[in-house]
């Protein structure tokens, strides 16, 4: 089985989060998760924050495509157009979940043979 090099890239960002997260201390609440397509890290408010305060946001848009990233963004979004869609950053993704209360985000792995959104291998969301 070949790994192409987008997955390897998609996985090295998401571990540099949660590893970033991680280390933050011990106050930190990173959850990880995995389902059968998917892998990654919930984020807290308070992390959500120190996301946006980081260089990553910026690596995940210059390392994985924006055909590879899968964006799921709250029904109430200001970043989200007409069809669903969006242009929104990874950082503004994570900067207006970071200003609602209790708002956070997650960043997963997924598997880009996965019919529901094939070829993306990395997914970048937000809660509230």
């Amino acid at each position: 089985m070949r790994v192409h090099p987008i997955t390897l890239l998609a996985a090295a960002s998401a571990a540099g989060t949660a590893a970033l997260l991680l280390s933050a201390g011990t106050a930190s609440a990173a959850t990880p998760f995995a389902g059968p397509d998917m892998s990654g890290v919930v984020l807290s408010p308070s992390e959500t924050a120190a996301l946006t305060g980081s260089p990553i946001p910026g690596a995940i848009d210059a390392l994985v495509p924006a055909g590879a990233q899968r964006v799921d963004l709250e029904p109430d979004s200001q970043l989200a157009l007409p069809d669903g869609s969006t242009y929104a950053s990874t950082y503004e993704i994570a900067a207006e979940a970071a200003a609602h209360p209790g708002g956070g985000t997650y960043v997963a792995v997924l598997n880009p043979l996965d019919p529901q959104d094939p070829g993306a291998v990395l997914a970048v969301g937000q809660y509230w």
